[in-house]
């Protein structure tokens, strides 16, 4: 059967025909173009088999809708594993992607840190292959330091980076206020870490760790390296935001969903777009295990989202 057809088949299966026939027609343009040009062979090739790539991730961004809905529509269900969390504690936000083995560093790194107030760590799984791992380790740490408690959400579906604003809005549903610090699992940060960024600190504001400028596109940018620069773009591994940031909806509801995992850049387009200064902290970090973050897949996707997100349009003005 001619791709053409399979790629028709494939979308009647999934009730996705309109769709297919636009990425055929934008496939066909590509083929005319390529042959004006001499090129039509590959330009034909590409374009059908981007169309059936396309329809064949659509299986995957059907469960990923499914699943973020949900979650957004319940409440998380947080196991206190270790302690209980203080009214005056400051929560960690980290997220848990296939790095099962620093899980034992991240509670090391939290207990170690020269904080003056008791540290909150509220971790989300998204790979719930590594749950028990996860459980066996918190459950075996005897905090003696900073550490006051640990709760632990494995997710039924992996929502990448926005799960670090799904776990902090939970924690405002149950009375939390003020700044939360997030953390990546491949971070190893200096025992002043929270101190700095707790310093750095201001109502309605992002700062981090990880934060550049930029000049008219994603990847034209400028690292910052002084506490205080200001920025266009915050990390959020590393980072201290005002929990006011996920009190409105539409912070989770008008992020389209194949930029689901570019938390970060939504956030700092939320922020600057609300007025929220962004901000450099100065303190000392080291990354392990970059190879598996989740960021090298949609690699190329971010320009195409930082494109986006120059409309004014794209980014909801909060009501406070």
């Amino acid at each position: 059967m001619p791709l053409r057809q399979k790629v028709a088949a494939i979308a009647r299966r999934l009730r996705l025909e309109r769709p297919a026939r636009a990425s055929l027609r934008l496939a066909g343009a590509a083929r005319r173009r390529a042959r004006a040009a001499g090129t039509a062979t590959a330009a034909a090739g590409s374009g059908v088999a981007a169309g059936a790539q396309w329809l064949a991730d659509a299986p995957r961004r059907r469960r990923l809708a499914r699943g973020y809905a949900s979650l957004l529509a319940s409440r998380v269900g947080f196991d206190e594993l270790l302690g209980r969390p203080s009214p005056d504690s400051v929560a960690i936000v980290v997220c848990l992607w296939n790095r099962p083995d620093r899980i034992d560093d991240v509670l090391r790194i939290i207990d170690a840190q020269q904080a003056e107030r008791p540290l909150r760590l509220v971790l989300w799984n998204n790979q719930p292959a590594d749950d028990s791992r996860y459980r066996a380790a918190i459950e075996g740490y005897t905090a003696s330091g900073a550490l006051a408690s640990v709760e632990y959400f494995t997710s039924p579906t992996n929502i990448g980076g926005m799960a670090r604003f799904v776990a902090a809005r939970e924690l405002l549903r149950r009375g939390y206020s003020g700044p939360f610090i997030m953390l990546d699992d491949d971070e190893n940060v200096g025992r002043g870490f929270v101190a700095d960024l707790l310093a750095a600190y201001t109502p309605r504001s992002i700062s981090g760790l990880w934060a550049w400028t930029n000049d008219g596109a994603y990847w034209n940018r400028t690292q910052l390296v002084s506490t205080g620069d200001r920025a266009d773009h915050v990390g959020t591994g590393g980072s201290i935001v005002d929990s006011a940031l996920v009190d409105d909806d539409r912070f989770f509801t008008a992020i389209p969903q194949q930029f689901l995992f570019m938390e970060d850049m939504w956030m700092s387009h939320y922020g600057t777009r609300n007025g929220w200064p962004l901000q450099m902290v100065a303190t000392p970090v080291e990354f392990v295990l970059s190879e598996l973050d989740q960021g090298h897949a949609i690699f190329d996707r971010k320009e195409q989202f930082f494109s986006w997100l120059q409309h004014p349009e794209h980014v909801p003005l909060r009501h406070d």
